[in-house]
C-alpha cells in the first residue's frame, strides 16, 4: 500500500462499501451504516462493539453518552479525538442494541482489517469484550487481558473497558483512563489545542479537584516538568479519580507524569482558582491540593504531553515556573523542608495554610 494520499482514497472506498453493504441481516434495520472516522495517519485506532441508536441516526461512531465518556477519557490521557481513528467491530446497529452475533462480526471483519491496513496505527485499542474477542479470537478475560502484551498482525493491542460499561459502573472510569494513558505513552503527542480562558459571566459553575506534589530530592532540588511544544514549566498534578483521596491522587499523578515513585512528607497546601473551559462551556472552580514529596524509586521519564523533566534549585525554579501558584507552592516546599527531620517525618509542622488565587494553571 502506497503513500498517505493513496491510503486515504482506499479508506474512503472502504467507507463507501460499508455504507452500501448487504452482507448480513443488520442492513435490513439500519438507518445509517457507520464506517468509522479519523485521520489516515492516526497512531491510535479504537475499536468498539457496534453502533448504538444515536450512532445509527448520525452515521458517526461514539456520539451518544458513551461517546462523552470516551472523549473525557481521551482528554485525560492527553489524546485528542481528532487525532485517533474510531470504528466498531460491526458497522451497523444490531436491533435493540443486542450484542452482534459471530456471523455478523465475521461479515464485517474484512472491512476492519482493510481499515487497519490503510491507517497503519501504532497501537489498536479494543473497547470491551466483544471487540477484544472479535479482533483476537478466544482470549483471556478482559480484566486479565488488560495487563497482557497482545498483538494483531504485529500491531500492539491494548484491551480496555467499553465506555458504555462506565455508564453503569463508574469505578471502571479510572481503569479506562489508565489504559488510554498507557496507549498515549506509545505514540508521539501534539501540543494541546484547547486552552482555558478567564471565567465568563452567566456560565454554569462546576467544581474541580486535583492533587499534585512538589518533589524534592536528597540534593535539595525540585522536579519541574515542561509541557511539550511550549516553554511552560510546571509541577506534576492531575484530577482526582472516583474514590481516590488527595494523597492517592498525588502519588499516582506524580508517577504517571514523571515516572517516579514518591513518598508524601507534608505539609499540604491548597490553591484555588477559576477558569472557563470551552469544551464543556462551563466555568470551573478548581481546588488543587499539593504535598511535599521525596522520590523512593523509579527514574524521571515524563509521560506524553511533557518533553522534559528537570531537577532545579529554588532560584532556577522561580525563574522557570510559568504560573504564580506554582511559584508559591515551591516557596512553601523549600520553607517546609526546614522543619522536616532526616527520616522525612515532620517536626511539629502544621498541615499548611490554604491559599486562594485566581490564576489558572
Amino acid at each position: 500500500m502506497g503513500g498517505a494520499r493513496e491510503r486515504a482514497i482506499i479508506l474512503e472506498d472502504i467507507a463507501s462499501k460499508v455504507r452500501g453493504c448487504t452482507l448480513c441481516r443488520l442492513h435490513q434495520s439500519r438507518t445509517c451504516a457507520v464506517p468509522g472516522e479519523g485521520p489516515i495517519d492516526a497512531h491510535v485506532f479504537l475499536i468498539g462493539e457496534a453502533p448504538g441508536r444515536q450512532e445509527d441516526a448520525a452515521g458517526q461512531p461514539f456520539v451518544g453518552s458513551a461517546g462523552k465518556v470516551l472523549n473525557k477519557a481521551l482528554a485525560a490521557a492527553r489524546l485528542s479525538r481528532e487525532d485517533v481513528f474510531i470504528t466498531n467491530m460491526v458497522k451497523c446497529r444490531p436491533p435493540a442494541n443486542r450484542a452482534p452475533t459471530a456471523d455478523e462480526i465475521e461479515a464485517c471483519r474484512p472491512y476492519l482489517r482493510s481499515q487497519i491496513e490503510a491507517v497503519r496505527p501504532r497501537v489498536l485499542v479494543s473497547l470491551g469484550s466483544t471487540a477484544l474477542r472479535g479482533l483476537l479470537g478466544p482470549t483471556p478475560r478482559l480484566s486479565e487481558a488488560r495487563g497482557k502484551d497482545l498483538a494483531f498482525d504485529g500491531t500492539p493491542v491494548q484491551a480496555t473497558y467499553h465506555p458504555a460499561a462506565v455508564l453503569y459502573n463508574r469505578r471502571l472510569e479510572s481503569a479506562l483512563r489508565t489504559d488510554l494513558k498507557k496507549v498515549a505513552r506509545r505514540v508521539p503527542t501534539k501540543p494541546p489545542r484547547i486552552r482555558s480562558a478567564p471565567p465568563r459571566a452567566g456560565r454554569p459553575v462546576r467544581p474541580g479537584r486535583s492533587a499534585g506534589a512538589a518533589v524534592m530530592n536528597a540534593e535539595g532540588r525540585i522536579l519541574l516538568l515542561r509541557k511539550s511544544g511550549e516553554q511552560i514549566w510546571c509541577l506534576p498534578k492531575g484530577t482526582l479519580e472516583p474514590g481516590e483521596t488527595t494523597e492517592e491522587t498525588a502519588v499516582r499523578e506524580v508517577h504517571e507524569e514523571t515516572g517516579l515513585h514518591v513518598k508524601l512528607l507534608g505539609p499540604k497546601t491548597e490553591v484555588r482558582y477559576a477558569f472557563y473551559w470551552p469544551p464543556d462551556g462551563v466555568n470551573v472552580d478548581k481546588t488543587v491540593t499539593y504535598f511535599l514529596a521525596t522520590p523512593i524509586g523509579g527514574r524521571v521519564k515524563p509521560e506524553p504531553g511533557f518533553d522534559e523533566g528537570r531537577w532545579v534549585t529554588r532560584t532556577e525554579a522561580m525563574k522557570l515556573l510559568h504560573w504564580p501558584n506554582d511559584r508559591e507552592i515551591v516557596t512553601r516546599a523549600f520553607d517546609a523542608t526546614r522543619s522536616l527531620g532526616p527520616s522525612g517525618g515532620s517536626r511539629g509542622s502544621s498541615p499548611g495554610a490554604k491559599r486562594s488565587a485566581r490564576r489558572s494553571r
